[in-house]
């Protein structure tokens, strides 16, 4: 037992002494080192991606509203009345509560210590800072971190001043917390958690994967050199096992030790995410603080089994040679399955068409992307090799050393070539879906936001809530000097611009929009439209003369029904606020007045407000496919970088006593050509018609995402000039190291 030990000792001991016996052994101690953090904040960004969803679903559950009543209790004896009010700063949207606590008893929902009284509100500290003052009533304190979803939510109780929450127009409750997390606040915006695990997976895993193997496998020649030594000295896979492991153990340790104060930080502070603004709550971090842990114990072991399963064990007897049957059987495999991912690609335009855009279609169309990302490089290697012994018959027919060399390199190495191609393949594909993806929305964003430079707030609207009739008079007259008000009303609602279709006795029968537009005489002046002579109602086209009702109306809707006379507001009716001059009016100042006079549910909006929230909210979420996207392909390059150091080196040790042979240093700019500068540059003109491919699902019908040829040009051409840079150093690395190698006399 003590002979084995020790052996077990020896074997990792020359593990470590051969792993820095060479500049391969130096390359790789650093990328393996690099490729531990890597996957050690991949795995604890999934686990704390994971982390704070449950922690996140779990206090939305515990502060959502028990929206039934006890058995036997009247509706007047709910102890709790609540409206939901959807407002919106700085394009950011914010959710206020309105509580109308019937009793000082009534239960408190989690973070609030006390209910706040008539014409108070407590906010959540990043709603405090966006400076809304008291637009929601006079504030008295702030809502702690167990009543909000997340540290940067935007949220609210209020209480109003005026005891407008009536039983008829309110929500009834008895408590707070439910089974289930209701759709409030950020829960109500936030994308699912497959859907985020899987973008993290695309964008983050995949170059994680590639990073690993390449690290794994750099300077793979002189440890198959070993493993058949070993092989050949009746040593078996766990020896085998050992020597690999004391090789990588001390690049794989250093990589843990560099994660952990990262994972410390977020255990401990509060964490704001680059560029996305996201802040992750340290709180959900320590609530699973020994998964993170896992996580980050993980990335080594893992890495460590990954170094073992990729070198084979060559059995006893064998020859000290490096074996090269069954190495390309992984990648043949790889390449196998690539057509089965590209029509997954070429079948999602059709389920987007078919199902729309459901969580099931969405996740098969990135299994497509993932799996035809890590593929394709596969596919591109077979290719080469097989090319390779064409390139090895033209240098046997015209005698050139060099040709006939690189084609015998490359003919039996689809291992070494799917490495070298992978990085130029994964980078094309990754760069055009973080180019392609958000373009799928720019039209409707660029709508909105045109709308918005045109009339800023110079036009705002106004929805009446529940029974503020009444009160609509003491409202316009705080409205500032020079304001113009007139009302629209409409038979549909204006959200209806289609028409709907309603049966009658003699069948289907389509129901067209009318609106009607009641004001004074200079209200409807200001708004491009003759005032009537009389009190009779005329229909009025709407042309570019009434830029603002085209604007606030449906395209179907033509003309409008034109009326002097009062306001007459009423419920289902909006009102229209404007500048004649086109100044901006205060929208903050006639949020809050309307709030405290027409009561909760005045919603007071610019043109236009709701393509753009919607539009800054989507922008917010597709921020993290351009964050993760760019790491991504900074990961990506990283990997083809090292892996290119590694391949220069090797290659001019490999290929200096050629020189002796072919009696001409020219041989290695040939060999550099044919074995590095030729596969880049065909990869990338592969990969980019993989990228293409692989943005099928976001650029073809019903979706008309955008991937301008430029940046595949731009890439393609930026890629080969870089292969051509990566050959060349490479011949004058094998030219300085002939010049200093003498055959050995052994």
């Amino acid at each position: 037992m003590s002979a084995g030990r020790s052996l077990s000792r020896q074997l990792l001991r020359m593990g470590r002494a051969a792993g820095h016996g060479s500049a391969d052994g130096r390359v790789r101690f650093v990328a393996l080192t690099i490729a531990t953090c890597v996957l050690a904040v991949t795995l604890t960004a999934v686990m704390a991606a994971w982390a704070t969803y449950q922690e996140r679903t779990d206090r939305g559950a515990a502060r959502t509203p028990v929206l039934r009543l006890h058995d036997g209790q009247a509706a007047e004896e709910a102890p709790l009345r609540i409206q939901l009010y959807l407002d919106d700063v700085h394009d950011r949207q914010v959710e206020v509560v309105y509580v109308e606590p019937m009793s000082p008893d009534a239960p408190l929902p989690p973070g609030v210590s006390r209910w706040p009284g008539p014409g108070e509100a407590v906010l959540s500290p990043s709603l405090a800072a966006d400076g809304v003052g008291d637009r929601y009533g006079r504030v008295v304190g702030s809502i702690l971190p167990e009543g909000l979803a997340g540290p940067g939510e935007r949220y609210a109780y209020a209480r109003p001043a005026n005891g407008t929450l009536t039983a008829e127009h309110a929500l009834l409750a008895t408590g707070f917390g439910s089974e289930d997390a209701g759709g409030f606040g950020d829960l109500a915006t936030v994308r699912p958690l497959s859907v985020f695990l899987s973008l993290l997976i695309a964008m983050l895993g995949l170059p994680t994967g590639l990073f690993a193997v390449v690290a794994t496998r750099l300077g793979a020649a002189g440890r198959d050199r070993r493993t058949a030594l070993l092989g050949a000295l009746g040593g078996g896979p766990r020896q085998l096992a050992l020597l690999s492991t004391g090789e990588a153990a001390p690049a794989l340790l250093l990589g843990t030790v560099l994660t952990a104060p990262a994972l410390g930080a977020a255990l401990v502070t509060d964490l704001r995410i680059p560029f996305v603004g996201y802040v992750l709550a340290a709180s959900d971090m320590r609530s699973h603080a020994w998964q993170l842990v896992l996580a980050l114990i993980a990335s080594p072991l893992l890495l460590a089994a990954l170094v073992v399963l990729m070198h084979q064990w060559a059995g006893p007897g064998r020859s000290t040679r490096p074996r090269s049957a069954g190495r390309g059987r992984l990648v043949k495999v790889a390449a196998g399955s690539c057509p089965v991912f590209l029509g997954i690609l070429s079948w999602s335009p059709t389920a987007f068409a078919t199902y729309g855009a459901t969580q099931t279609v969405v996740l098969v169309s990135l299994l497509g992307t993932v799996g035809a990302l890590a593929t394709v490089p596969a596919a591109i290697a077979l290719l080469l090799s097989a090319a390779g012994r064409g390139v090895t018959q033209l240098g046997r027919r015209l005698g050139w050393a060099g040709t006939l060399l690189a084609g015998r390199w490359t003919q039996g190495r689809p291992g070494y070539l799917s490495r070298l191609v992978a990085g130029v393949v994964i980078a094309l594909g990754l760069l055009s879906v973080v180019q392609v993806y958000p373009s799928m929305h720019s039209a409707s964003v660029q709508g909105a936001l045109a709308m918005r430079e045109r009339f800023g707030y110079s036009i705002l609207t106004v929805q009446m809530p529940h029974g503020a009739e009444d009160r609509t008079g003491a409202w316009v007259e705080k409205l500032p000097p020079g304001a113009e008000v007139a009302v629209l009303d409409s038979t549909l609602g204006l959200a209806n611009g289609a028409g709907e279709v309603k049966e009658t006795e003699d069948g289907p029968v389509e129901v067209r929009q009318a609106v009607t537009v009641r004001g004074s005489c200079d209200a409807l002046r200001g708004l491009g439209l003759a005032c009537p002579a009389g009190k009779r109602t005329r229909d009025d086209p709407l042309s570019d003369a009434t830029p603002a009702l085209r604007a606030l109306l449906p395209s179907s809707v033509a003309q409008v029904g034109v009326t002097r006379g009062p306001l007459a507001a009423r419920q289902g009716n909006m009102l229209v606020v404007y500048s004649p001059q086109g100044q901006a009016l205060p929208l903050g100042t006639l949020k809050r007045d309307a709030l405290s006079i027409l009561g909760p549910g005045a919603l007071v909006e610019g043109v236009g407000q709701g393509w753009i929230g919607g539009a800054v909210l989507l922008s917010s979420q597709l921020r993290w496919v351009t964050l993760l996207g760019v790491v991504g392909v900074g990961l990506v390059a990283l990997a083809a970088a090292l892996n290119c150091l590694a391949e220069v080196l090797r290659f001019a040790r490999s290929i200096a006593p050629v020189s002796v042979v072919s009696g001409s240093r020219r041989v290695y700019v040939t060999v550099a050509a044919w074995t590095l500068a030729v596969p880049l540059c065909v990869a990338a003109a592969l990969g980019a018609v993989s990228a293409v491919w692989v943005t099928l699902p976001y650029t073809t019908p019903p979706r008309d995402g955008e991937l301008p040829p430029q940046m595949l040009t731009a890439s393609v051409a930026t890629l080969c000039a870089l292969a051509v840079l990566v050959a060349g150093l490479a011949a004058l690395s094998a030219v300085r190291e002939s010049r200093h190698w003498r055959p050995r006399h052994d």
